[in-house]
């Protein structure tokens, strides 16, 4: 990065900050368009470009065409507030009204806030990051992390989370670890805070009048929580700020808050982005010229949009003003600097280009829509419902759209829903021109229906300046409403209510694009429960966390999780002495659990013992907790695993991914990770060093401190020294299992757990095995919900923490690092049972084939399993017996197995065909208890001395 920046001569530094706008449309190598976009990149050296919308295909082709024609690689960059297929959209085609497809497409911010679902932010950028950068889309300017405070605010509105700012910066700090833990750069924008104003920048400047105090309670609280979750970049707004920089220069110009406020005071050496420089509250007053150099004096790094016709005397005037004196070139080093870092944490120095074979199956993948889907269907929000008109299930019914843009196909998707399922429905659409006779029409109609639902379609955009209802549409309505019951749903605006104060039913869909458009009409028709919370308040009538739930028209199924996956046939059963041992194999286990239980090794334990492909032992002992009363353990008992999630989950994730070919265990780590590979001897880890611990990591360290989310913790590994060269000695670490669980992930392009489920635990009719059971069970605390409390009995309750999170452990990790990351790791975090373990055991003894069903091929399952070298017990992941280990003597050298620090352990032996699952809940209370050393060896040795040694080579 610094030879880079040492090369570049005055004009290519200055260049590298200035990024224009690119068309998204198919562009002719010899076309005038491209032929301009070629001399910014080839002779200008502009840093990056802006995409826009326009087919995927296009993109991808036209970027990489732009990557190769680069010295230094460019930064793409584009708005994706809502998803890729805000940006990779193939359009309809007129007149045909052909829908060319589009990448996935989310609803818009405040739609999610109104969830009340962090999850869904993060899946929002998880997506995104995933499918942008297939096309080779490597920065987002989002999230919009602005707190909308002001029910006037033509710009922001719809795209921001909501009007608290606590739940701004939840969820914001949720879409940016999506977006960075999948390999995007993240922007918080627009600082300090767009919120509270009723002018559209693009048009006026707008002025915030409010003091400092209430400043630094709402519009800059999102912004500290951006920082402090690591975003890569802040975009500054065209705003003016009285109370925080004392006169009325616009925010992106102004080095009191650029440099005093968001580098000093908020600590933030990310990457400053200015908003659009052609913007009206910037150009009018300042011109395109010299705005750029006025923003690089205040403290911006990135120019966005300087002039969409030519860089050229952009670059050319900033270069004048560093030989003036106006600017230093030291400036412009560092934000060069911080520039090239950036490209250089992507990996762009390695890779510039993508795939073009790869991009169709990156898109619009059917888990990504559907979790969109779910995301709108529980954004849907019923405000009010006075007449309790929802569902819709009258026979006739009169569906008028607004459409407040010039768009033909608005609300298409909506009123197909409802003319599918109601069987008299009259259809409309009006827009603002619409003639005296035709609302006259609308109005004679409504007459003879039993039901009205009116539709606004009000679009957030830029240059509208007011997103109300215009005369006549809005006296329509009104009468519409007085003439008979009427549902008005707001696809857009929320803040129409201010219009229709008297409207008995208030539903709001938040967004105007199809996938919000289903969801309003499951809602409206009652399939789907309505269960959104406002996120802003309505005044005078409606505060923040207002709705009406509305039940749908039959009850809905519980939402997938491991407790609902398909039914695969268990294991069949047999007598100890049809699979080769004594007949007393049950009460020699059972006489070694009970001692080892009124010992103190655990409150209770289960022990699964299979042969030959059958189960011929499942016996559970003591109960799930130290408490009177607590349940009974059984072999459905679930179990937190602790470190066999490092071979059951992570070493199993693994070798799916070298079977799929896309995973090289002799690669180094950096491949895979770009984060990794900067401290030395990094570059000379491999992933096989990581499965066999001996990357020279430390065993572990106390991140759970300072640390939350998972991209902290990525980061704070990347900066860990190794304690010796990769290979040299092997120590056990968690860090490494973790890093490993992150390679898992950016290689699948999905979080380990959702991978695991799909890959393994599903297919294995593992019903009670996954990561946060608590959160797979549901409200379980529920005193109302008899079945959900006795889910929860089934999980074993580990410590009473009094240290860290001072409570009883139960249904939530162990492992304080898990926990931190947000209870899905590469080290820790399953919970299992062991009546799943035994199918899981099954699979491997039978070289990773269960029933009918090919997981891992055989070759791959013996060379993970097989011991790696003679100075170390280590397998790929697994461990071997040696001596004093967990599994005995009497296991034979081809066994492998692992075992879990609360009190958990699996052994598999190919060799005598013989697998042996123990679970116990030894940390409860407290994980001072060794004696849990003394049960697992009685335990084996109980098993091993029970087999018949005329069966054991069987």
């Amino acid at each position: 990065m610094d030879r880079t920046l040492a090369r570049l001569p005055l004009d290519r530094k200055v260049s590298q900050l200035v990024f224009p706008r690119i068309p998204g449309a198919f562009l002719p190598e010899e076309s005038e368009a491209f032929e301009r976009i070629r001399g910014w990149v080839r002779d200008v050296g502009v840093g990056g470009l802006i995409a826009t919308v326009g087919p995927p295909m296009e993109a991808a082709t036209t970027l990489n065409a732009l990557q190769s024609l680069a010295d230094v690689p460019l930064l793409i960059t584009a708005d994706l507030e809502h998803g890729p297929g805000q940006l990779l959209n193939g359009g309809t085609v007129l007149p045909y009204g052909l829908d060319n497809g589009a990448a996935t497409r989310f609803p818009p911010a405040m739609a999610i806030g109104a969830t009340g679902e962090e999850r869904f932010a993060y899946e929002l950028g998880r997506i995104t990051a995933l499918e942008a950068r297939a096309v080779g889309v490597h920065m987002t300017f989002s999230p919009v992390v602005d707190v909308n405070n002001n029910p006037a605010n033509p710009i922001i509105n719809t795209r921001s989370y909501g009007a608290d700012p606590e739940r701004v910066a939840r969820f914001a700090a949720a879409h940016i670890r999506g977006l960075q833990e999948h390999g995007m750069l993240a922007t918080a924008k627009h600082f300090p805070g767009h919120g509270d104003t009723g002018t559209d920048s693009h048009i006026e400047l707008p002025i915030i009048t409010v003091g400092r105090a209430r400043a630094d309670s709402i519009e800059l609280a999102p912004y500290r929580a951006a920082v402090a979750s690591g975003v890569s970049a802040v975009m500054t707004a065209h705003i003016a700020f009285p109370a925080l920089t004392g006169d009325s220069t616009p925010a992106t110009l102004s080095a009191a808050i650029l440099t005093d406020l968001l580098r000093g005071e908020l600590a933030f050496d990310g990457i400053i982005a200015t908003d659009a420089l052609d913007m009206g509250a910037i150009i009018k007053r300042f011109g395109a010229t010299e705005a750029p150099v006025l923003a690089l004096r205040a403290g911006a790094d990135l120019l966005l949009q300087v002039n969409p016709e030519d860089v050229r005397p952009v670059v050319d005037a900033i270069v004048a003003a560093v030989r003036r004196g106006e600017l230093t070139e030291s400036r412009i080093d560092d934000s060069v600097r911080r520039i090239l870092t950036a490209k250089a944490r992507l990996g762009l120095h390695r890779t510039r280009h993508v795939d073009l074979a790869g991009v169709p199956g990156a898109l619009a993948r059917q888990r990504h829509v559907r979790i969109a889907a779910e995301a709108a269907e529980r954004s849907i929000t019923a405000v009010r419902d006075h007449e309790r008109l929802l569902p819709v299930r009258t026979a006739r019914v009169l569906s008028v759209v607004f459409a407040g843009d010039p768009d033909p196909w608005t609300g298409r998707t909506f009123q197909r829903a409802l003319a599918d399922r109601l069987t008299d429905v009259e259809q409309v659409t009006i827009t603002a021109s619409s003639a005296p006779a035709e609302l006259d029409r609308v109005r004679a109609v409504a007459r003879s229906v039993d039901r009205v639902i009116v539709s606004p379609f009000i679009r957030v955009g830029a240059y509208k300046g007011d997103l109300g209802v215009p005369e006549p549409v809005a006296s329509l309505i009104q009468d519409l409403i007085g003439i008979r019951p009427t549902v008005l749903v707001s696809f857009g605006n929320p803040y129409l209510l201010e219009q229709f104060p008297n409207v008995g039913t208030y539903l709001l869909a938040w967004g105007q694009w199809d996938v919000s458009q289903r969801a309003a009409a499951r809602a409206v028709l009652g399939d789907v429960s309505i269960t959104g919370r406002l996120p802003i308040r309505l005044p005078p009538f409606h505060e923040i966390g207002d709705g009406v739930r509305v039940e749908p028209e039959a009850p809905e199924r519980r939402p997938a999780s491991p407790l609902g996956a398909e039914l695969v046939a268990p294991l069949p059963t047999a007598l100890p002495d049809e699979v080769g041992f004594a007949s007393s194999l049950f009460s020699a286990v059972n006489r070694a659990v009970l001692h080892g239980l009124a010992e103190g090794a655990a409150p209770g334990a289960a022990v699964a013992v299979g042969r030959h492909g059958r189960l011929a032992l499942s016996h559970a002992s003591g109960r799930t907790d130290r408490i009177a009363g607590a349940a009974l353990v059984t072999d459905s008992t679930i179990f937190d695993l602790a470190s066999l999630t490092k071979v059951v989950a992570t070493t199993t994730a693994v070798m799916l991914l070298v079977d799929d070919g896309r995973l090289d265990l002799d690669a180094p780590v950096s491949r895979y990770l770009p984060e990794w590979g900067r401290l030395p001897g990094h570059d000379n880890v491999a992933v096989r060093n990581l499965l066999l611990h001996d990357a020279g990591l430390p065993a572990w360290e106390p991140f759970y401190t300072t640390l939350r989310g998972r991209r902290p913790y990525l980061l704070a590994i990347a900066r860990t020294p190794l304690k010796a060269p990769p290979g040299r000695q092997t120590e056990y670490s968690d860090l490494g299992a973790i890093l490993l669980g992150f390679v898992v992930e950016r290689v699948s392009g999905v979080p380990l757990d959702v991978f695991l489920q799909e890959r393994v635990f599903g297919p294995l009719g593992m019903r009670d095995t996954g990561f946060a059971p608590k959160q797979w069970l549901g409200d379980a605390e529920s005193k109302r919900d008899a079945e959900r409390q006795t889910l929860l009995a089934r999980i074993a309750p580990t410590e009473q923490d009094t240290v860290f999170r001072r409570r009883h452990l139960h249904g939530e990790v162990h492992d304080e690092n898990a926990w931190a990351m947000g209870d899905v790791a590469g080290h820790a975090g399953l919970f299992s049972s062991a009546r799943d373990l035994s199918r899981f055991a099954q699979m491997l003894l039978d070289g990773g084939r269960y029933r009918n069903v090919r997981l891992i091929r055989e070759e791959t399952v013996r060379a993970f399993t097989r011991r790696q070298t003679d100075g170390s017990g280590r397998a790929l992941g697994w461990d071997t017996p040696a001596s004093g280990s967990s599994a005995g003597d009497a296991f034979s050298k081809a066994s492998f197995g692992h075992t879990g620090f609360t009190g958990t352990s699996l052994w598999i032996d190919p060799q005598k065909d013989l697998f042996v699952v123990l679970l116990t809940n030894r940390v409860n209370p407290t994980r001072d208890n060794p004696a849990i050393a003394s049960l697992r060896k009685a335990v084996h040795k109980a098993v091993s001395e029970g087999l018949d040694d005329q069966q054991n080579g069987r």
